[in-house]
């Protein structure tokens, strides 16, 4: 999926570069917006084979609390959270814990629910790539997330000539990868832009409230049906995520 999704993007986005007309300055912000993309593409990559073994509503929410890491960051750069954010964070910890545990009556006894920890995985990444990302935009947000691009698919196009022969997408499935990958670099264009103009920590928190689009989508289109616990685990960290955004 991500071999076909994310080469296109790297061309959209320098099309843009070269329309918007502002000039190149190299700097350290290239070797951010290099790292920003390696460290994004384990976190999809992490996510989407979370997303095919396990509940998709649970993998999503648990690899939403990535801010968390840029939040920490925010407060060793001297970024304050009030009491509200602090509760968040708080609550969206504790969504995670319920959320990683699937505890049905048919399955006695506690296990790992399935992709929790890709999940993990994928949240902590997610949270290391806002972090750089916020700093390879300091020049300009567009330049920024073209050198995420590049570093990401540089990766890709030499995986996808070592494993040509695994990669047979189906003509019918092209589109919907294409708009994977407009999707997603549109989120980084925002994202990095936000970043520019907000607090990284208010930001970056906001930027994770994409699991309630997820989660209503997998009940309607996949009719995924979630354990209370689980439905408990969602509903405290999105409801620490409303919190923190405040």
């Amino acid at each position: 999926m991500l071999f076909l999704s994310q080469p296109p993007t790297l061309a959209m986005i320098a099309a843009v570069v070269i329309v918007r007309g502002v000039p190149f300055r190299p700097g350290p912000w290239m070797v951010a917006g290099v790292l920003a993309g390696l460290i994004g593409l384990v976190g999809l990559a992490a996510i989407y084979r979370g997303m095919a073994i396990g509940v998709v509503s649970v993998v999503s929410t648990i690899a939403a609390t990535g801010p968390v890491v840029p939040v920490l960051v925010g407060l060793t750069l001297g970024e304050r959270p009030g009491g509200l954010q602090l509760a968040g964070m708080a609550l969206t910890l504790g969504g995670v814990a319920l959320l990683a545990f699937d505890r049905r009556p048919a399955q006695p006894g506690r296990r790992l629910v399935p992709g929790a920890g890709l999940a993990l995985i994928a949240a902590l990444s997610f949270g290391l790539f806002l972090v750089a990302i916020r700093f390879a935009s300091r020049p300009d947000a567009v330049w920024g997330v073209l050198a995420t691009r590049a570093g990401s698919v540089s990766v890709l196009l030499l995986l996808g000539l070592a494993f040509r022969s695994r990669i047979k997408p189906r003509p019918p499935d092209l589109p919907a990868l294409f708009a994977v990958g407009v999707l997603d670099v549109g989120a980084d264009v925002f994202f990095a832009f936000a970043t520019t103009t907000g607090l990284l920590s208010v930001v970056s928190i906001l930027s994770s409230l994409y699991p309630v689009a997820t989660v209503v989508l997998a009940r309607i289109v996949l009719d995924e049906r979630m354990a209370r616990l689980q439905q408990a685990g969602i509903g405290l960290a999105l409801t620490g995520v409303v919190l923190i955004s405040l």
